[in-house]
């Protein structure tokens, strides 16, 4: 008896949400379990490429031969399959041309990992028990669909990126006569897959066997298909170690971008895909299965990726570390889904969403005032003036947008719906639209400024600034004041109430039409930015390498854009032996291990001013983004759909939190900024002592042992210049840059090489002898010396 069946047993007398509750707990639990097994060496990587080999050469293609050869396919919808084949295609090329474009020089193999990321799921592992638990009892074919869905990508997206990835191989290796080579290996490759292959076999075999296996294959077949699910998800635990820690600073930005378009667009294009083709035979039909093909959608991406990461030597930390954040910010996007489509199921009605709707579009709308405000006094107030800064008046136009839009809501979700029309009314749906519009149009200038400094001059971003005012304002007033003019709220407005369409499906076209269009310029403008942001960083590294002996002898400047700042032509040289391809921002690192005042850091105000914040707004238009595309589903499901039930009652609370709350987000990037004037400077005083009470207590001078004070003198003498040397340099903590710093490994891994210590143990002890006799520190002084990825400083 398998795990799964197991549990299906002993749950027989529970609802769908209880079956749920123990499959989210029953995957998750075993992923800790083999990230602890491989976390303290419990299991070693030989021994994970054995489990490895195992789940995908006998359990996984055992399983499917069982479950497709069992399979009735007279039941099987074979017009969903085809939405989800257009959809995963669509999001496929989509993302690879984008990928291809942006990336200078071009890399086919990278652009085809990323679209891999974006479409391949993890079927079998994590979506079986999910979709098996929910739908089990009312559509059990659901389930059984995992086995065609899987070789949409095996067979026919799949065997593309391998072709890319092939082509990129042979490009760096410069062989581009094998081609032929090339593809006869492409072919052999996915003709001997056994995942692929058993999929064949197994349809084959349902003709054969008319659904019913021989016992004595079935006999062998189910032990080991019996054998994945745990095995699969120990795995998966296993493969995470090691690589968590590099979610961080800029690294963080590609794998947000892959983990957005494979939790929340893939799911709607699935999704709206299935409802274009109207792939049921009714439309409740439709509606349940474009719920469904959402919700497999949200399932995370198959871990079988990162193997081919490994193969061809391509984005490996970065691959790594998006599988395991998607792999975890999965589960709750699937919970929710999951409960949600329940709830339709056990007979919830519109009434009840739309109560909870306006009660959480009110709350966001408090917190929403109270952080503009706050921002709104960082960016003018304080002395700092960061209004004056080409990024930051864009800023906080959205700030001031979001102010009047969260000022609306509230007035809204107080108003008697039965007075619809009186001044009171107009008065709120002029500053939510005019509020809502703004932000978008605002969004759009930040790309397009951004871009700008990227490839023109200051005063030319000045200069085009002036445009940006009459249309980020000027536009959405105008297109507010014609619906007001020409349509009723009593003859226009929805059976649900929703601040966002007070003027039911004619407001809802005019959103779309205003975020598509948005939405392609915002978009354009980053892909543009990100082609001159390397073009220009190429240069300079190009510059370097053929001035590099003259300005070692001369005083020549340096100058870099770093992805984090414009560095113009007054900034100062850049500080050499950096690990970012710019040099730090603003040729500024700090080390809080340095006897001096942070405020001190800050007395250049004008220079803060004019820090545009490059990589913060960065973040800030991809999230913004984010929303756009949360709005536009929601816009199109408004326009098409008659009631409020199901995902689109999820979508519906997604659009408030990511459209009403942008104060929030832009809050969480800029409004605990550290440049606040004397407030920041009393802030960080009061983080010194908050961290002073956390400090690590060293012994005092008399007390080190003699053993402890001779490694420090020869440490000292004979290699403190060498190991700062190599393994001190720049480096981004969060959004924050140390000069000087390395990591625990990077000490150890050197005191190997030296022959200093001669294993890894011993190393350990040293660092921490060199800790305690104050030699080395951590940067905030709360951590001993570790062979982990914590920062640590010099102090001679």
């Amino acid at each position: 008896m398998s795990l799964l069946e197991g549990i299906q047993i002993s749950t027989m007398k529970v609802g769908p949400m209880d079956n749920l509750y123990l499959a989210l707990i029953q995957c998750f639990a075993i992923i800790l379990c083999g990230y602890i097994a491989g976390r303290f060496d419990i299991i070693s990587k030989m021994e994970a490429n054995g489990l490895n080999t195992f789940v995908g050469t006998f359990a996984l293609p055992s399983l499917i031969f069982m479950s497709l050869a069992k399979l009735d396919f007279s039941l099987v919808n074979w017009k969903f399959l085809l939405a989800v084949l257009l959809a995963k295609s669509c999001v496929f090329f989509v993302v690879l041309g984008v990928s291809l474009v942006i990336r200078r020089p071009s890399n086919p193999g990278c652009a085809a990992l990323f679209a891999i990321f974006t479409t391949q799921s993890n079927d079998f592992a994590i979506g079986y028990p999910m979709i098996d638990a929910l739908y089990g009892n009312t559509h059990p074919e659901y389930a059984a669909y995992l086995y065609l869905m899987a070789p949409i990508s095996l067979a026919i997206l799949n065997p593309i990126g391998f072709v890319l990835l092939e082509i990129g191989k042979r490009y760096n290796e410069d062989h581009r006569s094998s081609y032929k080579n090339m593809i006869f290996s492409i072919m052999k490759g996915i003709a001997l897959n056994p995942v692929l292959l058993m999929t064949v076999f197994g349809i084959l075999g349902n003709l054969v066997f008319s659904h019913i296996v021989p016992a004595t294959l079935a006999t062998v077949l189910e032990v080991f298909g019996n054998a994945f699910s745990a095995t699969a998800l120990f795995l998966l635990g296993l493969m995470m170690v090691g690589k968590v820690h590099k979610l961080k600073g800029t690294a963080l930005v590609i794998p947000g971008i892959l983990i957005s378009v494979k939790l929340l667009v893939l799911p709607l294009v699935i999704r709206e895909s299935i409802i274009l083709i109207n792939a049921g035979e009714n439309v409740t039909e439709t509606q349940n299965l474009s719920t469904y093909g959402f919700l497999y959608g949200t399932i995370p991406t198959a871990p079988a990726l990162f193997i081919f990461t490994l193969r061809y030597n391509l984005e490996i930390d970065l691959i790594a570390s998006a599988m395991v954040a998607c792999t975890f910010l999965s589960a709750p996007l699937m919970f929710v889904s999951a409960k949600l489509i329940d709830a339709v199921s056990a007979g919830v009605t519109p009434k009840n969403y739309v109560h909870q709707l306006n009660l959480f579009s009110f709350d966001v709308s408090i917190a929403s005032v109270t952080v503009c405000i706050w921002l709104i006094i960082c960016f003018v107030g304080f002395g700092r003036k960061k209004y004056k800064c080409v990024t930051h008046k864009c800023t906080l136009c959205i700030v001031i947008a979001q102010l009047a839009t969260a000022i609306g809501v509230i007035i809204w979700s107080k108003l008697d719906p039965d007075k619809d029309g009186s001044y009171l009314w107009y008065f709120q749906f002029i500053l939510i639209n005019v509020g809502v519009y703004a932000s978008r149009m605002w969004t759009m200038a930040i790309a397009a400024t951004l871009l700008y400094l990227s490839s023109r001059s200051l005063d030319f971003v000045h200069n085009v600034q002036k445009w940006f005012y009459p249309i980020g304002w000027g536009v959405p007033l105008l297109i507010v004041i014609t619906m007001c003019s020409t349509m009723s709220p009593k003859e226009t407005k929805l059976e649900f109430r929703n601040p966002n369409f007070q003027l039911g499906r004619t407001q809802a076209a005019i959103s779309i039409f205003v975020l598509v269009f948005c939405f392609i310029v915002t978009m354009g403008c980053l892909v543009l930015q990100q082609i001159y942001q390397r073009r220009h960083v190429s240069e300079s590294h190009s510059s370097l390498i053929d001035n590099g002996e003259n300005s070692n002898n001369d005083n020549t400047e340096r100058r870099i854009v770093d992805v984090e700042d414009l560095v113009s032509s007054t900034s100062p040289t850049p500080i050499i032996g950096c690990e970012y391809e710019g040099g730090c921002p603003n040729g500024l690192c700090r080390n809080d291990s340095n006897e001096i005042d942070d405020c001190e850091l800050y007395v250049d105000i004008e220079n803060a001013r004019k820090d545009p914040q490059i990589l913060r707004h960065l973040v800030f238009v991809i999230l913004l983004l984010c929303s756009m595309f949360i709005g536009l589903a929601i816009s199109i499901g408004t326009l098409i759909m008659e009631e409020l039930t199901g995902v689109y009652a999820e979508l519906a609370f997604l659009d408030v939190a990511l459209n009403f709350g942008q104060s929030l987000i832009a809050f969480a990037i800029f409004g605990l900024d550290t440049g606040l004037g004397k407030l920041g400077c009393w802030l960080r005083r009061m983080c010194r002592k908050w961290r002073a009470e956390k400090e690590l207590r060293l012994p005092s001078e008399d007390a080190l042992s003699p053993e402890v004070k001779a490694i420090r003198e020869n440490f000292n003498r004979s290699h403190l210049a060498e190991c700062r040397a190599r393994i001190a340099i720049c480096r981004r903590r969060m959004l924050k840059v140390y000069k000087g710093v390395f990591t625990g490994i990077d000490l150890v891994n050197w005191l190997l090489e030296a022959g200093i210590a001669q294993n890894r143990e011993e190393a350990v002890e040293y660092g921490r002898s060199l800790l305690e006799s104050r030699v080395l520190q951590h940067i905030d002084g709360t951590h001993h010396f570790c062979d982990q990825n914590l920062l640590y400083t010099f102090n001679a």
